[in-house]
């Protein structure tokens, strides 16, 4: 369980954005991460058609590259001045999306803001949040507010698929004070086609009992797995829809975190960002911690 040895904020200069490079300090410091930096990219697709048209791209690209390294260069002065800290910082041009990879390649956390100027609000299939996520081959901190101190309640859903383990043990790294609920949430296969084909209800009552128990079996198996402080860890089973269950959780136990697998059990989700994934991201009010598979 090896907390991340470097970290990059891809900042926009919104409201956002600074809520993600405070997030980003706070956890350096709790963290020991020497390696912190700060990329702004200067997207501007039109530059190539000024230049066609009127020969202006150069003067344009020149202005905005200058007014982002200013906007850069009040960003590091204040985490200094506020934090007692100087992260590195670049200011590129170039996509959005192929740049941030490029330079969070080698990096193992990227934190991000979840709104800005760029649309990666609503982590719908296809918007650049979403992209970025499927993209990314490392962990992805999605900052919805500000940091007022270290995680104290992280929720962590579990699947039982090979990488939920390491989603437990990310969740015990990233937030190391912090109380851990490891969340899984069930439903009995086919219970809707049960209850037409007019199977009673407490038979259906003891098919989720069943499923339940397996359940908490699962969930005690994955802490050991995982080698986690059992102490630090509170195991949850919740009957109902996932993505519902895990939103309502993190809301009802005032969680300031999830941390949550990239992938589901399925070829299909292993393909894009699982759905379940999406809609926690989508709906949830506290920070998500997208962690990749091993």
């Amino acid at each position: 369980m090896n907390p991340p040895g470097s970290i990059l904020v891809a900042t926009d200069y919104s409201r956002d954005a600074g809520f993600a490079a405070s997030r980003a300090v706070t956890l350096a410091a709790e963290l020991g991460v020497d390696a912190l930096a700060l990329l702004h990219v200067v997207e501007a697709p039109w530059l190539g058609a000024l230049q066609q048209w009127f020969g202006l791209a150069d003067a344009s690209r020149q202005g905005l590259v200058a007014e982002a390294e200013r906007s850069m260069a009040g960003l590091v002065a204040a985490i200094e001045a506020e934090r007692g800290r100087r992260p590195a910082a670049s200011v590129v041009v170039g996509s959005l999306l192929e740049t941030v990879i490029e330079h969070a390649a080698g990096v193992d956390l990227l934190v991000i803001g979840a709104r800005g100027q760029h649309p990666v609000r609503d982590f719908a299939v296809g918007t650049t949040g979403e992209r970025l996520l499927r993209k990314r081959r490392g962990a992805v901190l999605v900052v919805r507010g500000a940091a007022d101190g270290p995680y104290r309640r992280v929720l962590a859903p579990v699947d039982f698929s090979k990488h939920a383990a390491h989603v437990l043990e990310q969740a015990a790294s990233i937030a190391p004070a912090a109380q851990v609920d490891a969340l899984h949430a069930f439903e009995v296969p086919f219970e809707g086609k049960l209850r037409f084909a007019g199977v009673p209800d407490d038979e259906i009552h003891r098919l989720r009992q069943y499923a339940r128990s397996q359940a908490v079996e699962g969930v005690a198996k994955l802490v050991t797995e995982a080698g986690v402080d059992s102490s630090r860890v509170r195991c949850r089973v919740e009957h109902g829809y996932a993505p519902r269950v895990i939103v309502d959780a993190a809301r009802a136990g005032g969680a300031d975190l999830i941390v949550i697998g990239k992938h589901g059990e399925s070829i299909v989700e292993d393909l894009l960002l699982g759905s379940v994934t999406l809609h926690v991201l989508g709906e949830a009010r506290c920070d998500v911690l997208v962690v990749s598979a091993q």
